[in-house]
């Protein structure tokens, strides 16, 4: 009678572990590569018909340890659930002339390939905090990988062919030119997908799809899993100059600067720069490379010797006799070493200010070991806060 109870326990115990194992499935996992930088251009991607315009996000790689995907689903979209405004130039027909607009209308449409790329893509248009990656309905994927795109577009069609849908057509907008967000855009979504292949999306992802029930799970994504965990954009995303939206068109070749002297080196006499006199010792270039005609730009530099000293110091070339201190002047401006100086209303091409030394006390250069005397000059250039 014991040996069969003992029997009987061990058997449901063995049922039980089996049903939890069975329920848990298997952990499916995600990665996902923001698309950076982002530019608008015409009938992006899988979109063919020349009145869209947009730009791809990013990718998903969904990928499972048994080749089985089930129902998957954007969960905690309510952000993007409405039509996302941009703001920018836009013409009402082909003569018309540009305005600015505040109220031009996208929405974030997903691409998935259930068939794997080059396969038939299946397009969903998202609209509330919880949307079908393929169906409302259970549904099995079978490609390992599983890739879904998505893209901010000016249509809400599923037909990838179709024209632009939307309060704008895109041969309307200005090449060249950024289109920023109308109000704040940095959404982050989460994937989840059914613990079984009969589970549609309303029963794990249940409401606005903020939570999911014990009947899914979370796909963790770039390593991690919950809700709100995946970020659409990359801090390099943006590409409108004020860091808010996105330039329409191939983006604008950035200014560069490159700074030198005239000469590499150059030698003075010392009694040219005692007390108030300033000897001009050589000429400080500094090139915009790329800069926009009738745009003005400015600059940090900082300048450096070779001594730990606050001063500026030159050294006798032999021997090791006591420095000599000096002060160094850009233009007009006086330079305190290691510390930015502005250079400010800088033109497209070459720049020019005379760099001058002076400052030199005299009684102090009489004191010194007479002879030769040297130093190096430092510039490090950086862009203004």
């Amino acid at each position: 009678m014991s040996y069969y109870k003992y029997r009987t326990f061990s058997v449901l115990l063995l049922m039980v572990f089996l049903s939890a194992f069975l329920a848990a499935g298997p952990t499916v996992t995600a990665t996902y590569t923001a698309q950076s930088p982002i530019y608008l251009e015409i009938s992006p991607g899988v979109f063919t018909h020349p009145t869209v315009i947009g730009a791809k996000l990013g990718r998903f790689a969904i990928t499972s340890p048994n080749n089985k995907i089930y129902t998957p689903a954007f969960v905690n979209t309510g952000e993007v659930a409405g039509n996302i405004q941009l703001t920018g130039l836009y013409k009402n027909w082909e003569g018309g002339a540009y305005y600015t607009k505040t109220d031009l209308n996208f929405k974030v449409i997903s691409v998935a390939y259930p068939s794997g790329l080059g396969g038939t893509p299946i397009l969903q248009t998202i609209y509330g905090g919880r949307w079908p990656v393929i169906s409302w309905n259970a549904v099995t994927i079978t490609a390992n990988p599983f890739y879904v795109d998505l893209y901010l577009v000016n249509t809400n069609s599923l037909n990838p062919n179709s024209a632009a849908t939307l309060n704008s057509n895109g041969q309307y907008y200005r090449l060249d030119t950024p289109y920023t967000f109308t109000t704040s855009f940095n959404p982050i979504f989460s994937l989840a997908v059914a613990d079984n292949p009969n589970t549609n999306v309303g029963t794990y992802a249940p409401g606005n799809g903020e939570t999911i029930t014990s009947a899914g799970s979370y796909v963790v994504t770039n390593g991690l899993a919950g809700p709100n965990v995946t970020p659409i954009l990359d801090s390099g995303s943006m590409t409108a100059p004020d860091g808010n939206g996105f330039y329409y068109g191939d983006g604008p070749t950035l200014p560069s600067f490159a700074f030198a002297f005239t000469h590499a080196s150059v030698s003075f006499d010392l009694e040219e720069a005692y007390g108030g006199n300033r000897a001009t010792i050589n000429q400080a270039q500094l090139t915009v490379i790329n800069g926009v005609a009738g745009t003005q730009y400015s600059q940090m530099l900082t300048f450096t010797d070779t001594s730990t000293a606050t001063a500026f110091q030159l050294f006798p070339t032999e021997g090791s006799g006591q420095p000599i201190e000096y002060q160094l002047f850009l233009g007009a401006d006086q330079i305190t070493k290691g510390s930015p100086i502005h250079w400010q209303s800088l033109n497209p091409g070459m720049n020019t200010k005379d760099l001058k030394v002076g400052g030199i006390v005299e009684s102090d250069v009489a004191a010194k070991v007479s002879g030769s005397y040297t130093g190096t000059i430092t510039v490090t250039i950086t862009n203004p806060n």
